[in-house]
C-alpha cells in the first residue's frame, strides 16, 4: 500500500485524516496539499499546513452560509472542525502533565466549528447532551437521531435503538461523528457520542482524568438517556435497544461496560479492542530489562532515566509518553507504566478472563492484523478466549488481514467496511432495523 512517509506512525495518522473523507471530515485534494507541507520529524510543519486547510475550510463554510447553501456550508465545517483537531495533534508539552497552551483553545474551536457543522444535518434530529458527571460537571455530548423514513424499523415497536459510542485514547467525539455516527442514523440507529474523563474538553477544560472503570461512566450515560428519553417522547428512543461500540481503547471501554452486566446494555461491539494496557505499554521494552524492573533489580530512577533518553531521540515516544501522562495527569514514565497496569481486562486470582466472563450481551469482536500497536494474539485473540461463555450465534470474530479489510488499528481507512460488520452484527442481534 502506498506510503507518505516512511515513518509507519506519521503514515498513519495522515491515513486516519484521509479515511474520513467518506463521511465528511476531509476532501482529498485538502489533505494531499497539507502532506506535500508536512516536514517528517517537524511536528510544527504538521500544525501549520492543517491550520491553513483549516483557515480554509472555514472561510468556505462561511461563504456557503450567507449565501444560503447549508449542505456546503455543512461540510465545510465539519471538514474545518477536524482539520483544526489534527492541526492540535502532534503538540507535546514542557511536561506530560502540561499540555502546550495551545491546545485547549484549539480544542474548544474544534467543538465550535464542529457544532456549527452538525446543526446543519439534514435527515437527523441532532440534539446536545449534558450528562451530569460528579463534581458538578457536565459531560458534553450529542444524540444523532434519524427522522422521516429512516425512522422505521422491526421489533421495536416503531421505536428507535441506540448506539453509545466510546472514545479511545486520543480521540474526540468530533473525529467519532465520522464512524457511526456519520451513517448510523441513515440506517434506523440512533447515535450517541461523548467525551468522558480524560477526553476531549473534559481533559483540556474540565481537568478530568482518564480512569479505567468506564462502566460507571456509561452508567451515567445510560441514566441520562433514560431520562432524556422519557422528557422527549417526540424522539421515539428506544432504551430497551442500546448497544455500546468503541474502537481500541474505546473497544476497552465498550468491553467494560459489558462486563458490568447492565441489562440496558444489549449488545457490544469492540473493534481492535486493547486488552491489557500494561502488555500494550511494555511489548516494544526489552522482556529481561522489564523483569529486572518489576523484581527491584532495576530501580525507578534508572527506568525514569532509560525513557526520558529514548524520548530525546524519538519523537514519536515523546508524544506517546506525554499523550498518555497527559491524560493522566502524570509526569514520570515509570508512574505511566505503573498506571497501565489498571487498565485491564483481567481479573485477579491469576484468572485472564474474569471480567470478560461477566459479559452477557452479544458481542462483535474484531482484529487487525496490520495494527500499529496492539498485537493481534495478544489482544483480539484474548478477548475472544474470555467470551467462549457466549454462545456462538451471540459472539462474532473479525480479523481483517489487509488494510482495505480493515487490518489497520480502529479499522482506519475501512470505514465502510467497518460500517458494514458494526450494523449487520447489531440489525441482527437487536432485532433488525429497516430503512
Amino acid at each position: 500500500m502506498h506510503s507518505f512517509f516512511t515513518n509507519t506512525w506519521l503514515n498513519f495518522e495522515i491515513l486516519r485524516i484521509l479515511g474520513t473523507a467518506p463521511t465528511g471530515g476531509a476532501d482529498i485534494c485538502e489533505v494531499l496539499e497539507a502532506v506535500s507541507q508536512i516536514r517528517e520529524g517537524d511536528p510544527d510543519s504538521w500544525h501549520e499546513s492543517w491550520a491553513r486547510q483549516a483557515a480554509r475550510a472555514e472561510a468556505t463554510a462561511l461563504r456557503c452560509l450567507d449565501a444560503g447553501n447549508r449542505p456546503l456550508a455543512r461540510g465545510a465545517f465539519l471538514r474545518a472542525a477536524n482539520y483544526t483537531r489534527a492541526s492540535g495533534y502532534m503538540f507535546v508539552g514542557a511536561r506530560p502533565s502540561q499540555p502546550d497552551p495551545r491546545c485547549l483553545p484549539l480544542a474548544e474551536k474544534t467543538a465550535a466549528l464542529f457544532r456549527r457543522g452538525v446543526m446543519l444535518l439534514d435527515g437527523v434530529e441532532v440534539r446536545a447532551l449534558e450528562i451530569p458527571y460528579p463534581g458538578g460537571v457536565i459531560l458534553h455530548g450529542y444524540l444523532y437521531v434519524p427522522t422521516g423514513h429512516h425512522k422505521k424499523d422491526q421489533g421495536g415497536g416503531g421505536k428507535t435503538p441506540i448506539v453509545i459510542n466510546c472514545a479511545g485514547a486520543d480521540s474526540i467525539q468530533e473525529e467519532l461523528y465520522f464512524l457511526h455516527p456519520a451513517v448510523g442514523p441513515s440506517l434506523g440507529y440512533a447515535c450517541v457520542t461523548f467525551d468522558g474523563p480524560g477526553q476531549g474538553l473534559a481533559l483540556r477544560r474540565d481537568g478530568l482524568h482518564l480512569r479505567p472503570d468506564w462502566e460507571y461512566v456509561v452508567r451515567l450515560v445510560l441514566d441520562h438517556l433514560e431520562d432524556y428519553a422519557a422528557a422527549h417522547p417526540d424522539l421515539d428512543l428506544d432504551v430497551t435497544r442500546m448497544a455500546v461500540a468503541g474502537s481500541a481503547l474505546g473497544g476497552y471501554f465498550a468491553l467494560r461496560a459489558a462486563s458490568s452486566a447492565d441489562p440496558r446494555i444489549k449488545a457490544c461491539v469492540a473493534l481492535d479492542p486493547v486488552y491489557d494496557m500494561w502488555e500494550f505499554g511494555t511489548q516494544h521494552v526489552s522482556p529481561a530489562f522489564m523483569a529486572a524492573w518489576t523484581r527491584g533489580w532495576v530501580t525507578d530512577a534508572m527506568v525514569d532515566a532509560a525513557i526520558t533518553t529514548a524520548m530525546r531521540w524519538s519523537f514519536q515516544m515523546r508524544w506517546e509518553v506525554s499523550l498518555c501522562g497527559g491524560f493522566w495527569g502524570l509526569d514520570s514514565p515509570v508512574a505511566v507504566l505503573r498506571r497501565m497496569r489498571d487498565f485491564t481486562l483481567k481479573g485477579g486470582g491469576g484468572k485472564e478472563t474474569t471480567l470478560l466472563e461477566r459479559v452477557s450481551c452479544p458481542t462483535l469482536v474484531s482484529g487487525a492484523e496490520n495494527s500499529l500497536y496492539l498485537d493481534v494474539e495478544r489482544h483480539t485473540g484474548a478477548v475472544w478466549r474470555g467470551l467462549q461463555h457466549l454462545p456462538e450465534s451471540k459472539r462474532w470474530l473479525w480479523t481483517a488481514r489487509t488494510p482495505a479489510d480493515g487490518a489497520l488499528q480502529a479499522k482506519i481507512g475501512a470505514f465502510a467496511v467497518s460500517n458494514e460488520w458494526t450494523f449487520r452484527f447489531l440489525d441482527e442481534m437487536l432485532g433488525g432495523v429497516t430503512v
